[in-house]
């Protein structure tokens, strides 16, 4: 077979690098160095402007990792449909306050009344003076009389229905007289029973 000599056209030939199936694969290294020096290179230049703007407002040396601005992560709470619901607790009813007791009204003063003054001392005309002194109190239906037993201890005013139980009270204060008690009277509404003389 005859020989040519080597000419350009061979020398190209045999700079050039395999082709096809037989390309070298890239090193597993420089898969993972080549990012790495790529964030290395990012955070300088971060760093490099945190500097030169730390520099423009006055700053000296290095600035503090403290400044350096650090992203905050706010975490949101999801509302479920039963979340959040505020539970009203019905108020207790108030208690009711006890109605009143209501006064009973005194019955007024009778002055027409039928009052009797009964004399059971056996003083001669005290009978009549007592009455003299309840006619000026303002009654105006007053008698006199005697009385002999079933005399009580201390001079009594009696009345004979509830109804006349102011009055009665009123005859006795004329008179002076502290036992007021209702029961069976002789003669009228009211009966003074007299045993001694309330004057004295």
């Amino acid at each position: 077979m005859p020989s040519y000599p080597v000419d350009e056209f061979d020398n190209s030939l045999s700079e050039r690098s395999p082709m096809g199936v037989h390309r070298k694969g890239k090193s597993i290294v420089m898969a993972i160095v080549a990012p790495l020096l790529v964030f290395i290179g990012a955070g300088a230049v971060a760093y490099g402007v945190v500097v030169y703007l730390w520099a423009q407002n006055g700053g000296s040396g290095l600035p503090p990792l403290g400044n350096i601005a650090v992203p905050t992560i706010t975490q949101t709470a999801v509302v479920g449909p039963t979340d959040g619901l505020v539970t009203v607790s019905p108020s207790p009813s108030p208690s009711p306050s006890p109605s009143p007791t209501p006064t009973p009204t005194a019955e007024p003063v009778h002055h027409d009344a039928k009052v009797v003054v009964l004399n059971g001392a056996r003083i001669a005309g005290l009978a009549g003076k007592s009455a003299d002194t309840i006619k000026a109190g303002g009654f105006t239906a007053v008698t006199t009389g005697n009385m002999s037993s079933n005399l009580p201890k201390a001079n009594t005013v009696r009345y004979s229905d509830p109804i006349y139980a102011t009055t009665a009270q009123q005859v006795a204060t004329l008179l002076g007289i502290t036992a007021v008690e209702q029961g069976t009277t002789p003669e009228g509404n009211i009966s003074v029973i007299l045993v001694t003389d309330p004057a004295k």
